[in-house]
């Protein structure tokens, strides 16, 4: 796709701007060979209590496959729980346990994801390498801060000493220092942005809940470990790998509470259009990487809508389309659905089935031809590439061309098993590059005014 601004005059289209940096992918291949070479290091120093480091790895694959994440806001200052599950091996098993748990669970992961994929996909090298940084970036994260664990005087094995309270400090600090500084370099090398700017940004913020957590998380699964052995391990951890769920459960009451009024059914058609939507709620369950998505896509086109000034009865429409927009995907094979890892050819166009299911399905409703064609055209692109009809421009109902942006961000601002996790410049500057080609420029702009409006935490 070609770049396309979307206001010459406009400082937050103009500070979008994609620039080709090439120390960007160099740096990324030092930080993969320089975790590489740390893993190796610490493989050679194998602590004495296998099972221990055994389940830590289990523990931080686990957590890794399903996504789990302490989320301190809806989208941004989170505590890693990598670094709890770090630190916590430091402080019980070894310096270098930390290293080797998180390269172990990193090439579990990958190796799982790729299992589950059945044929060659798109961009599996881009894939590859995004996963291989994130996880070479624990790792190195880890390692120093097993260094300045030990460097500090810190003992492993014997946790529950006052004397280990400072190295503890010093690990979970060294830890999530790493972890920020090596994020905020790739950032500015790949987008060309002020140190200050990409800080504020990005970063500014997560440092204190990343340190406290991470020192309160890593000593707290230690002194189980060592009080309880494994069965500590488990009573510890397992309030956080059910987290990813309760949290996004109860963001997702939120949001359903401010749609409530479009829930309200006022005729059978509406109540039929209700269940549809429970329907809907439920196929976004199928797995964490999904869980809530309909909801927040249709507050997300609320507020684009909004912003466009559109009647309420269209955004009406618009926020009931956007709830049953992936209904179709009831059509589609759980195998597909369900899958961890990027998508065959083949999975891909069957995928691609669903808008025309789901507005079929919603079609057979009487007076629901409106939100059936939004339904329908939700993955048409502004440049005639899209589907299933490949019509463009202005041909696209406006609604659908919201629900595509809206439906877009959310699923760029969410994990995903198959690519890295994007921060929140990160998609602006994909929607950006994608205006006049994948969206229509006019919805883009109405985004980045609820963005300036609003701020990065409504995302």
């Amino acid at each position: 796709m070609h770049s396309k601004a979307i206001q010459d005059n406009d400082p937050i289209a103009d500070s979008l701007k994609p620039t080709t940096f090439y120390w960007s992918p160099l740096y990324v291949s030092l930080v993969i060979i320089l975790g590489i070479g740390i893993a190796l290091r610490a493989i050679q120093e194998i602590p004495r209590d296998i099972i221990g480091l055994l389940a830590f790895i289990v523990i931080a694959t686990i957590a890794e496959l399903g996504s789990v994440e302490i989320r301190v806001t809806r989208r941004r200052n989170n505590v890693p729980v990598s670094s709890i599950l770090a630190v916590a091996s430091i402080l019980t098993l070894g310096p270098l346990s930390g290293a080797l748990t998180l390269a172990a669970c990193g090439t579990s992961s990958i190796v799982v994801a790729i299992l589950f994929n059945k044929g060659p996909a798109a961009k599996r090298g881009a894939w590859l390498q995004g996963r291989m940084f994130n996880h070479a970036k624990r790792v190195i994260s880890a390692g120093i801060a097993g260094w300045v664990f030990t460097a500090a005087g810190g003992v492993s094995g014997a946790i529950i000493r006052l004397d280990n309270l400072l190295p503890l400090l010093a690990a979970a600090t060294a830890d999530s220092a790493s972890n920020l500084s090596l994020h905020l370099t790739e950032q500015i090398l790949r987008t060309g942005r002020p140190v200050m700017e990409t800080w504020n940004q990005d970063i500014q913020g997560s440092a204190p809940f990343a340190i406290t957590g991470v020192a309160l998380g890593g000593g707290g699964l230690a002194v189980a470990h060592e009080w309880l052995g494994l069965l500590g391990v488990a009573v510890f951890f397992l309030p956080v790998l059910i987290s990813g769920y309760t949290l996004r459960s109860a963001r997702n009451a939120a949001l359903e509470e401010q749609l409530e009024p479009y829930l309200q059914p006022d005729s059978q058609d509406e109540a039929s259009l209700r269940m549809l939507m429970t329907l809907s709620f439920v196929i976004d369950a199928y797995n964490l990487y999904t869980y809530g998505h309909s909801t927040q896509v249709s507050v997300y086109a609320r507020a684009i809508a909004e912003q466009l000034s559109l009647p309420e009865q269209e955004i009406n429409i618009l926020v009931k389309a956007s709830l049953v927009h992936d209904i179709g995907k009831v059509g589609i094979t759980d195998s597909i659905i369900g899958k961890q890892g990027p998508l065959t050819d083949e999975e891909y166009n069957i995928v691609k089935r669903h808008p025309a299911i789901g507005a079929t399905i919603v079609g057979q409703l009487r007076s629901m031809e409106r939100i059936a064609e939004l339904v329908r055209h939700h993955h048409e692109r502004w440049d005639g590439k899209g589907y299933p009809d490949g019509i463009s421009g202005h041909a696209i109902p406006l609604g659908a061309r919201i629900l595509a942006l809206a439906d877009a961000v959310d699923t760029l601002c969410s994990d995903r098993p198959y690519r890295p996790t994007r921060n929140f410049y990160g998609v602006l500057e994909e929607i950006q590059r994608c205006s006049g080609t994948q969206f229509d420029p006019q919805v883009v702009r109405a985004f980045l005014a609820v963005v300036e409006e609003r701020g990065s935490r409504f995302f």
